[in-house]
């Protein structure tokens, strides 16, 4: 009798480590090329980076609307796609801010596509061929599906003009799944 008891108790223990380990892996196992963030800290790289911005800090905003756009927040890929167009804490790079405007402008916003249409008017054939191609890369790499952010406009003042894109991350459990940055990010200036 005691041996089947002790036979029992090491069933036991051994299908409980097993079902641990399985759960411990499955909640650590992230995605390739995702992070797992807690929803706050996610809010966080928004919160300070328009404060940043905001406060004219582009050194200090730069890194995390990177990091924000990476993850596939438009607003942030917008306001990335800007600073590369004005060297505004990064060296200006025409092209570089085209392709995050283009990312950005995935989401149907009429001031985004506006914007790069307007862009892609003033481009000769050559510089619209190679903005074009960077900008599928950025798209394929950051765009809604790659990211597997959930975009919709809602209102910044709580009333009934829908002025604001928010986006919210795909959810594993309590964390957050934030896309990455592909290769070494760009160091601000």
């Amino acid at each position: 009798m005691r041996s089947r008891i002790r036979v029992l108790d090491l069933l036991t223990f051994f299908a409980g480590i097993a079902l641990c380990g399985a759960f411990s892996s499955a909640f650590a196992q992230t995605e390739a090329g995702f992070d797992s963030e807690y929803r706050s800290v996610y809010e966080e790289w928004l919160f300070d980076s328009k404060t940043a911005y905001n406060g004219k800090r582009y050194d200090e905003a730069f890194p995390l609307m990177q990091k924000a756009a990476c993850a596939g927040d438009k607003e942030s890929q917008w306001m990335l796609g800007q600073m590369y167009l004005r060297g505004q804490g990064v060296d200006r790079d025409d092209m570089r801010g085209y392709a995050w405007l283009k990312v950005a402008a995935e989401f149907q916003s009429a001031e985004y596509r506006n914007t790069v249409r307007t862009i892609e008017d003033a481009l000769d054939a050559p510089h619209k061929q190679e903005a074009t191609a960077l900008a599928g890369k950025f798209v394929d790499e950051y765009g809604t599906r790659a990211t597997h952010m959930s975009c919709s406009l809602s209102s910044s003042r709580q009333g009934h003009i829908m002025d604001r894109i928010t986006c919210v991350p795909r959810y594993q459990g309590k964390m957050v799944l934030l896309k990455r940055c592909v290769g070494a990010p760009i160091v601000a200036k």
